[in-house]
């Protein structure tokens, strides 16, 4: 067997293959034996078919038996030999097979790419941290009153007015065809607050409780702009009844409050555990900030390619944890119907992401990590007891799995070599003003 091998680029190669004649007629005799065997022919019994009749009835279906094994016997052998880290299946391209003549086929393969960290002590990164401020408390505990509101119907009058929750039934249709998401019965909406579409509230007000009221909105631009220069705005028609009309009454913010809802003497005693639960979570964000400030100024020191193939699966599972796509879609159609600005944010995104995975891949091998059994045990009972009692069995089962609790092991061993970077990394920590905390919250 003679193998070329090409670099197209960094992590991608050809590799074309010649196999002997004298191997490729020793492949083709034995299917042929083995075709012999169990062959039907009319006239003649199982064995006794004659060798150009069977390579009448049979020819392709050998030559397409021999050229797959030659193929797979052949590639792995060279992926061996070579020490070549393929990350995807091949594409294989095969000249056809005739006996007596040596066999051709080229493979082109995405590898794993080889890479050295360099500069990982002491990168220069941001710290954004701040302080959580009144305001955001405020916002925290009004929250907390709004899922406790109660609702009182309003007997005084009949009209809608803004403020009041208004229980509707609605259904909308365009150029006469039911729009689906645009359909419901019994929901109740804030007049002021909630927004169904664009302009929808507005045409309530005044409605009367037990009428039905008709009216015609336009799509928002976003949704038509596709069509530019469009001749005709778009319309959806809808018809709305009025079934209900009430008074939200929200809980008063005090001591009462904090003991019934909060679990505390004060209201006081109540903001600073908010303002903990609060600060608590902006230093998670800043910590994680910080991480991904240094992981980027990490691969701008160490710039690499990666495969291609790699990068497309790992946008099509950022857009399905999205929800933006099903599960049955593969990475290629996905990318096909993507709009270009669409794919070119998230393909962006997703090949950082792979180049993260390699290059702490490869930090883990150049600071010897490891991590233990008991480690990798300890995190699965932690992610069991976090599922509760009843998923304990099968979180068990799952980990138990070798592959499944090797992708556990090899995540744990990330967070080690992320961890020693950024303990080595020359932090400066910045606080935005208070003013840009209140925005960002």
């Amino acid at each position: 067997m003679n193998v070329q091998i090409e670099a197209l680029d960094a992590v991608q190669k050809k590799l074309t293959f010649e196999i002997p004649p004298d191997r490729v007629k020793e492949e083709v005799e034995k299917h042929y034996r083995a075709v012999q065997r169990t062959a039907q022919v009319k006239g003649f019994r199982a064995g006794k078919v004659p060798r150009p009749l069977l390579e009448r009835h049979y020819g392709e279906q050998v030559a397409s038996e021999v050229s797959a094994h030659l193929i797979e016997e052949s590639y792995l052998k060279a992926l061996q030999e070579h020490s070549l880290q393929v990350v995807a299946d091949p594409h294989i391209v095969p000249e056809k097979l005739v006996t007596g003549q040596p066999f051709r086929y080229s493979a082109t393969v995405e590898l794993r790419p080889e890479i050295v960290v360099k500069d990982y002590e002491g990168v220069e990164a941001e710290k954004k941290v701040r302080t959580v401020t009144e305001e955001e408390i405020d916002r925290s505990l009004a929250q907390i009153a709004e899922s406790l509101a109660q609702l009182h119907p309003i007997t005084d009058r009949e009209h809608v007015e803004s403020g009041d929750v208004v229980t509707i039934d609605y259904a909308a249709s365009s150029d006469g065809r039911p729009l689906s998401d645009l359909q419901g019965k019994g929901r109740s909406i804030e007049i002021g607050k909630e927004a169904i579409f664009p302009g929808f509230q507005e045409k309530l007000l005044g409605a009367r409780k037990g009428e039905t009221v008709q009216f015609s909105l336009p799509f928002p631009k976003e949704a038509t702009e596709e069509q530019e220069p469009a001749p005709v705005e778009k319309l959806a028609a809808f018809r709305v009844t009025v079934q209900d009309l009430a008074r939200k009454e929200l809980p008063t913010l005090d001591d009462e409050f904090a003991k019934d809802h909060g679990e505390c003497d004060t209201l006081a005693e109540l903001r600073e555990k908010a303002r903990a639960s609060l600060q608590q979570h902006a230093d998670r964000q800043a910590n994680d900030q910080l991480q991904e400030a240094v992981m980027t100024r990490l691969l701008e020191l160490n710039p690499f390619d990666v495969p291609p193939t790699l990068v497309r699966e790992q946008m099509r599972r950022m857009l399905i944890d999205a929800r933006m796509v099903s599960p049955e879609v593969d990475a290629a159609t996905l990318e096909a119907r993507l709009p270009d600005a669409l794919r070119d944010a998230f393909m962006g995104s997703a090949k950082k992401q792979v180049q993260i995975g390699f290059m702490l891949d490869a930090l883990t091998t150049q600071l010897a990590l490891s991590v233990p059994e008991e480690d990798v045990q300890q995190q699965v009972n932690a992610i069991a007891e976090r599922m509760g009692p009843t998923q304990q069995p099968q979180v068990t089962a799952y980990y138990a799995q070798e592959e499944n609790r090797r992708m556990l092991r090899n995540r744990l061993l990330h967070e080690k070599a992320l961890q020693f970077v950024v303990e080595k990394a020359q932090v400066q920590v910045v606080e935005p003003e208070v003013a840009g905390a209140g925005e960002k919250a």
